[in-house]
């Protein structure tokens, strides 16, 4: 495996990224939520998952603390913009042949976007504890394969948007108790038996499970 950290700017803002090269036909892009990083267990997982298939995967850091300054709005498009910056750069300069995408939280406002693309439609989303009033229109009018997770216990947590999700093509999972972190309040065997299921459910809707 060898990684690459490259950068490029968007609006006169350098976002970087680093990709893991397994040399493979597939990429997963990771999108990370405003504090919730690359090494925090669902990211960590996820990645760990997907490198052992000898899959490509891109991490972007596309959050910078000028966003936090912007309105909701002029936010959303920031953070769009640069996400779909690198996704752009990585596809013209790499021939994948499936693409894949990991996001949570405030991240899934700009994977959200990237559901109109004309060239994305074959690829599949997973959509971690998603800001669902932001992104429930767009979902779904979506029309490609994926998962959408969130605790019921999550500040997020929105009957309503999560009922519009259900036209789309997304598996829906609902975690009872919940929270934003996808954890079981304080409780640890709990909320470890929670990232077991999720991230069991990341394989099942993304790739195929390793052989024994």
């Amino acid at each position: 495996m060898h990684i690459e950290q490259s950068s490029i700017v968007v609006d006169q803002t350098t976002v970087s990224y680093d990709h893991f090269q397994m040399g493979s036909k597939q990429v997963c892009f990771l999108l990370s939520g405003a504090s919730y990083l690359y090494d925090h267990p669902y990211f960590y997982y996820s990645r760990m998952a997907l490198l052992a298939r000898g899959i490509d995967v891109i991490c972007i850091h596309y959050v910078t603390e000028e966003l936090f300054s912007m309105t909701d709005a002029e936010s959303n498009a920031c953070m769009t913009r640069r996400v779909d910056a690198v996704v752009s750069e990585v596809l013209a300069t790499h021939t994948y042949e499936n693409v894949q995408f990991i996001a949570k939280s405030l991240g899934t406002i700009p994977l959200a976007a990237l559901l109109a693309k004309p060239n994305l439609q074959t690829a599949r989303f997973v959509f971690l504890t998603p800001v669902l009033t932001e992104v429930a229109e767009q979902i779904a009018n979506s029309s490609q394969a994926g998962l959408l997770v969130i605790g019921t216990a999550d500040k997020f947590y929105d009957e309503a948007a999560l009922e519009t999700c259900r036209t789309s093509q997304l598996t829906i999972d609902i975690m009872e108790g919940a929270n934003h972190s996808l954890d079981q309040g304080f409780e640890v065997d709990q909320s470890l038996a929670v990232l077991g299921h999720v991230v069991r459910q990341i394989e099942a809707n993304l790739f195929e499970p390793l052989p024994k």
